[in-house]
């Protein structure tokens, strides 16, 4: 398996890249990331309240994720490959455990959470599919290997199982929270219209 996953990743690893290869490869592997929070914002201040049970059911989802790849980092340390010394790395990284991708985590657990909701089912496609162009540049760059990345898939869907049961009355009640403090500090473009009660 280890070296299957050396293999890919001196495959997918930039060699010489140009310079418009290595900003593609920078925002892609680091810009592109703020796009997730950034839907989950924008579609909350338009959404009825199904999409907002989606949203809240995909943050949740993303939380639980992002705990469990600390965990598996906690659990069993695997170096990045400019630790080791194999490949190219063009994006500074502290050399943390590289198993799953954090990254991946967030994005295709934001996405499963998304998709068990049948209402944001069509993002979720069009969002897991910006995750891959993140996943490729983060190995790109050198700072992920290709297992990180299905570590993270893995790591997403054991979420989604965890917070399924959260669907029926702990997502609603989160989200009536969250409607409530909304309200208040979003009252004044609320009654614009430019905002969704």
């Amino acid at each position: 398996m280890e070296h299957l996953n050396q293999t890919l990743f001196l495959w997918i690893n930039a060699v010489d890249p140009s310079a418009f290869s290595l900003a593609l490869g920078t925002f892609l592997a680091n810009g592109l990331v703020y796009v997730f929070p950034l839907y989950v914002v924008l579609n909350w201040l338009r959404a009825d309240t199904a999409g907002r049970d989606a949203l809240v059911q995909a943050v949740l989802t993303a939380a639980v994720a992002l705990f469990l790849s600390w965990a598996a980092g906690q659990l069993w340390f695997h170096p990045r490959p400019f630790v080791l010394g194999i490949g190219h790395q063009y994006l500074h990284h502290a050399p943390t455990a590289s198993f799953p991708s954090n990254h991946l985590s967030f994005i295709w657990a934001l996405c499963a959470g998304l998709w068990i909701h049948p209402v944001r089912r069509r993002a979720a496609w069009v969002l897991g599919l910006l995750g891959l162009a993140v996943a490729w540049a983060r190995i790109y760059m050198g700072i992920h290997w290709p297992l990180d990345m299905a570590g993270a898939l893995l790591n997403a869907l054991i979420a989604v199982l965890l917070c399924l049961p959260l669907r029926g009355r702990v997502v609603p009640g989160v989200r009536a929270l969250i409607e409530l403090l909304y309200r208040r500090v979003c009252a004044w473009p609320i009654r614009k219209g430019w905002f969704l009660a």
